[in-house]
């Protein structure tokens, strides 16, 4: 039985693979490796000021609107029927991811900082999925521009029910691989930004 769902599994994935989604021009993607499917590697977000601002009030916004807490990441692995009670036995596991400092480099004379985010994205798939997309975004100042480039992106299902949850993981770019929620999350958080330095 076990042989079957993985291979159901398995052809699940490579029929997901061959039908990619269609994406804006400001995402730029890599290879996974196989066939024709890619992940997401970069989100493009640059945009021009209304108004001269500093540097530190860049520093300042990406306090406001980015952060890097902790989270749980749970599933149910290991549950099972007993054989002669016909009872449910429930494992429940979890693990913490930790968060921390947001700045993962600042150059003050440069105008350019790498801050660390995560963020939720909305209830997917009938509201029963929830992925919490952790990111670097690389920004800099230059004169009236703001060099906004999301990296680094990656998702984890926060519970992943009877399957292990195997924590953070590229984006892939096929239909039913979730990237879509995963980028209007990407685009939220430079959305408020943007609203704040402005």
């Amino acid at each position: 039985m076990k042989k079957f769902i993985l291979l159901s599994f398995s052809i699940g994935l490579v029929g997901c693979s061959s039908n990619p989604i269609d994406l804006p021009s400001n995402i730029k993607t890599i290879p996974t490796g196989m066939g024709n499917s890619t992940y997401i590697d970069e989100i493009d977000k640059s945009f021009q000021l209304n108004t001269d601002v500093s540097f530190e009030k860049i520093k300042a916004c990406s306090v406001d609107v980015i952060t890097n807490d902790s989270v749980v990441l749970r599933d149910s692995a290991g549950s099972f029927v007993g054989v002669y009670t016909g009872n449910y036995y429930q494992n429940k596991n979890s693990s913490v991811v930790q968060g921390g400092n947001i700045f993962k480099y600042v150059d003050d004379n440069g105008k350019s900082l790498v801050a660390s985010g995560r963020i939720k994205t909305k209830p997917q798939q009938g509201g029963l999925i929830v992925d919490t997309v952790q990111y670097d975004a690389k920004i800099s100042l230059n004169k009236n521009n703001i060099n906004l480039k999301f990296q680094n992106i990656k998702a984890a299902q926060e519970n992943t029910g009877g399957t292990s949850n195997v924590g953070f993981r590229n984006i892939g770019t096929w239909s039913g691989a979730r990237a879509p929620a995963a980028i209007s999350a990407i685009d939220q958080v430079a959305t408020k930004f943007k609203n704040c330095v402005n």
